[in-house]
């Protein structure tokens, strides 16, 4: 790279800073030159944060008169087409937030947008690049375990909005404190009819891994309830996707199921044997997941750990940053073939949006 890209992020609120202002501060391939966010004050406060030069309170001036060359869009998820298209008019290469669209139209609208200004689009599922559901998916691709015939993929207790007791004892020690979590739990996700808020923004990530592993299914059903009395949006979801050449996986996300601790995880049958992953999304900002195998080794079988292929850099075992190091490098037309299959394109977004709604309806 014979220069550094120049990057901006659009929307400051509770996703900008741990998935894209670190790991741009963090990067030496690009110059961290703006950030736009429809509160002024939020916008200056977070340039101040990450010393970010210019800030802007409207997103078409910054990529009018930023001299941007890549865009992070980490907005609701009804304003992503009209901030995509609007970057990519100007030439600016784009990663945005998941969900991607709000309607097969508009995820279609922001494709062609890019591919017709010949710009990179990334969408930010961060989650295929933990080196240990890597991994996971290296050996059910190379068939090394057999054929896998069943899949469930679960994650239970998310934290940030879930039943872990702990985690909930602090989020009530910081009201009794006067602490104000609006800015980490804004009001408007499960009040703003536009967005499916609370499980459903986030069982996308679960529903991306299950189609990174098989691909598109030809069959889903699902389903999202609301269990607690007091939630405004789903808390609780499932789904089940049939291939006729391929698994059954299911699929769930519950907050709502008690938990002592965070948990994701994956169970794979396979005609030769069992994998396994284990993490959670606080472990995974900074450790690859735990990978088991199981195979019929004797009269009891054997059990054994696999270790990730870890990288020399540190900070590529972070799945946000890995993320980040790929989208600079794509649009630099730099992205070594090794790292193609760890990006989410806009079509593999489409085909996890037709989950989503399907559990909607």
């Amino acid at each position: 790279m014979n220069r550094k890209l120049r990057v901006g992020i659009i929307g400051c609120g509770r996703f900008a800073a741990p998935g894209h202002a670190i790991q741009y501060a963090l990067n030496p391939r690009c110059e961290f030159a703006a950030v736009c966010d429809r509160d002024e004050e939020r916008a200056r406060s977070f340039a101040g944060k990450f010393r970010v030069p210019e800030y802007f309170s409207d997103a078409e001036k910054m990529l009018d008169s930023a001299r941007l060359d890549a865009v992070s869009i980490a907005t609701p998820t009804f304003t992503h087409a009209e901030l995509t298209i609007a970057a990519a008019a100007r030439g600016i290469h784009v990663l945005c937030e998941k969900p991607f669209s709000i309607s097969e139209e508009e995820g279609r609208s922001m494709i062609d947008a890019c591919a017709s200004a010949g710009v990179r689009l990334h969408v930010g599922f961060h989650k295929r690049y933990d080196l240990g559901i890597a991994l996971v998916r290296e050996k059910i691709m190379s068939g090394e375990y057999g054929d896998c015939f069943h899949a469930e993929l679960r994650w239970n207790g998310l934290s940030t909005m879930g039943n872990v007791p702990l985690f909930n004892r602090l989020v009530e020690a910081a009201g009794a404190l006067g602490v104000s979590l609006e800015d980490f739990t804004p009001d408007w996700r499960f009040s703003d009819p536009r967005i499916p808020g609370g499980v459903l923004e986030v069982f996308c990530h679960v529903a991306d891994l299950a189609l990174w592993f098989f691909g598109a299914p030809n069959e889903i059903e699902g389903e999202a309830k609301t269990v607690a009395s007091d939630a405004r949006k789903p808390d609780h979801a499932a789904a089940l996707l049939r291939y006729s050449n391929g698994p059954v996986v299911y699929l769930t996300m519950s907050p709502r199921s008690l938990t002592l601790k965070e948990s994701e995880c994956g169970r794979l049958n396979c005609t030769g044997g069992n994998l396994y992953y284990d993490t959670d999304s606080t472990r995974q900002t900074f450790f690859p997941a735990r990978v088991t195998a199981e195979t019929d080794g004797g009269l009891f079988g054997a059990r054994r750990t696999l270790p990730p292929r870890i990288s020399l850099n540190p900070l590529m075992n972070m799945p946000h940053y890995h993320k980040i190091n790929n989208f600079l490098l794509d649009a630099a037309g730099e992205l070594p073939d090794s790292e193609r299959d760890f990006v989410a394109t806009g079509e593999q977004a489409l085909e996890v949006d037709k989950v989503i709604r399907t559990i909607l309806r």
